[in-house]
């Protein structure tokens, strides 16, 4: 076997978890000698493969590689416990095959990435499995839990059809539906225009079975991704408990949280625009309205800045993804998805994580990755998380 074909089928082996020992040293030892060599030849032709037998996005997966690899070069002149960038390669790679994490820490707000942590995590006596599909589907006094992926039932006068998980409403009389996502749960939903809704964990939407008018209404808490069906003639609009937004047919993704400090609109393609308070802005594709107090204190303003649209949508594609993201940030994510209440300890401060996190994973597993960092800890009891600085 030549050597090319060897490095070839030891990371092979590497992202299938199957090297032995000696195995996986073999392969170290290549990665370290060649500075580079052995990502850039084996990687080009498995990473495809990778994305395609798991269902991972190409673009989004040669993106992480290449995120990887620039943090670990930076890491190298960090002053605290650096690593080389060749690990963050293999570590990237990782996280492609087998849900693997790559975490780092900011230290002290500094915007450079200094300690790195890969597959390692300690497992927790009590664990806590992550969200699923679960929704509560309302009409009036009368509502429906669903659980199922396939079924069919009668609500409020309608025939109500899921199939793969989508809510469908086959219309027989004009009702207004609310579909309720709790912690731990996500649901999709299709609208009577053909519009495409995924809510997010802890969110609510109020539609109509079907839309009448000029308008096409809907009413969001929460989060939620929208693919909406273009109809220049019926502009759709999404209301907010801080703003509006009108589209005529685009895909964009809203995060409004009550017990956020913002709420914000990322446009994945088309246009909106965005009304609160007054203000009136129009976004262009890879743009986010962040609605938000300002420090002067002259109340809530909208501000348009360039979106970072893989963070946005990591959600629904069944990720966590944090960038340079403060620790309170983080467990109000994981505590709408694992429905658990977090509570802090004094000292633990502001600490910033740059994440990108399968949302399949048990709680234990990314609690123990982030404590992999030795600057933070955790503590579970029943479904309490104590977040504790990293003396604990």
């Amino acid at each position: 076997m030549d050597i090319y074909s060897r490095k070839r089928d030891l990371l092979k082996k590497y992202l299938n978890n199957d090297c032995s020992q000696d195995e996986l040293e073999e392969l170290l030892g290549y990665l370290k000698s060649d500075e580079g060599e052995v990502y850039e030849e084996v990687t080009a032709d498995l990473w495809k493969n990778i994305s395609e037998e798991r269902h991972i996005d190409e673009q989004n997966a040669h993106a992480l590689i290449e995120n990887a690899v620039n943090a670990g070069k930076s890491a190298e002149h960090a002053r605290y416990r650096p690593i080389r960038w060749y690990s963050m390669a293999a570590a990237a790679l990782l996280v492609l095959a087998i849900g693997v994490t790559l975490i780092y820490l900011i230290p002290n707000g500094k915007r450079q990435p200094a300690v790195a942590v890969g597959q390692a995590a300690k497992p927790y006596k009590k664990d806590i499995k992550p969200g699923g599909i679960k929704a509560i589907l309302r009409a009036g006094q009368s509502q429906v839990l669903l659980n199922k992926r396939d079924t069919s039932f009668m609500l409020a006068g309608n025939t109500v059809d899921i199939k793969q998980g989508d809510v469908k409403v086959d219309r027989e009389m004009p009702v207004e539906y609310t579909l309720i996502t709790p912690k731990g749960g996500e649901y999709s939903i299709i609208l009577s225009d053909g519009t495409k809704v995924w809510l997010n964990a802890d969110s609510k939407l109020v539609y109509p079975s079907v839309f009448n008018g000029n308008m096409r209404k809907v009413q969001l808490t929460g989060e939620a991704y929208f693919d909406v069906k273009t109809d220049a003639d019926h502009p759709f609009i999404v209301h907010t408990e801080r703003q509006d937004i009108r589209v005529l047919g685009t895909e964009f993704n809203i995060q409004a949280y009550p017990d956020e400090q913002k709420s914000v609109t990322t446009l994945v393609n088309g246009k909106v625009q965005v009304n609160s308070n007054g203000e009136s802005v129009q976004l262009a594709q890879g743009q986010e309205a962040v609605l938000g107090e300002v420090q002067d204190g002259s109340g809530a303003h909208v501000l348009v800045q360039k979106a970072d649209i893989k963070q946005a949508i990591a959600w629904k594609e069944g990720y966590f993804r944090f960038d340079y993201t403060d620790i309170h940030e983080i467990m109000r994510r994981l505590s709408r998805w694992y429905d658990v209440e977090v509570s802090f300890e004094s000292g633990v401060g502001h600490k910033e994580f740059l994440a990108f996190i399968n949302r399949n994973n048990n709680i234990s597993e990314i609690l123990g990755m982030l404590e992999g960092t030795g600057e933070i800890h955790f503590k579970i009891e029943g479904r309490k998380v104590t977040v504790m600085g990293g003396g604990q």
